[in-house]
């Protein structure tokens, strides 16, 4: 009796980075594109982890600024969460391809 292997659909991983930068941009939720590919679990990983590490980066800034007045030269620690964001979305693309990821499952 051979063990049947349930069948899984391939996704395109093209539309799976579109879904990532599209959430990225609109919602600031690059990891969705997990989801569609149906990996749960790294999904909600990466979506907490980029949603808490903006928040970190905005409460300091607004912190920073209201106990010191610095408000624009803590600008460029904003690049900081977008280029996780963006590391979200090619990991999304090599997921999708079925090449090895970069980020790891927590």
């Amino acid at each position: 009796m051979a063990d049947k292997k349930p069948i899984v659909e391939k996704k395109d991983a093209g539309i799976a980075a579109l879904i990532s930068v599209v959430c990225m941009l609109v919602l600031g939720a690059p990891a969705v594109g997990y989801f569609y590919l149906g990996d749960m679990k790294k999904g909600i990983e990466y979506l907490l982890i980029s949603w808490v590490m903006f928040g970190l980066v905005l409460g300091g800034y607004v912190v920073l600024g209201a106990f010191t007045g610095v408000t624009l030269c803590c600008f460029p620690v904003f690049v900081v969460p977008l280029i996780v964001d963006l590391l979200i979305v090619w990991d999304v693309y090599l997921e999708a391809k079925g090449e090895p990821t970069k980020l790891p499952v927590i």
